[in-house]
């Protein structure tokens, strides 16, 4: 069976893009407001500054991801959520 790439599951639209994007930049803001780099991210929990790198800059997270980044922020999914 052939399908086109709008048929792919891991097809993004403009909009998902847009979203990815938002969240990217308020999981950075959060980080900054604790006055933390990257890598210091590792020191409080997280396995890999270099994959909260890529989640900062608008990539695909799983939903298990997204509970994992409000919980080293110490904040609730849905409070992460809010506003997007």
């Amino acid at each position: 069976i052939c399908q086109s790439k709008s048929m792919k599951a891991d097809a993004l639209t403009d909009k998902d893009r847009i979203f990815l994007k938002k969240l990217g930049a308020r999981i950075r803001k959060l980080r900054q407001e604790r006055g933390w780099t990257l890598e210091e991210t590792e020191e409080h929990g997280w396995r890999s500054w270099t994959h909260l790198q890529s989640i900062e800059a608008g990539k695909n997270i799983t939903v298990v991801t997204f509970r994992r980044v409000a919980k080293l922020f110490k904040i609730s999914p849905a409070k992460l959520w809010d506003d997007l």
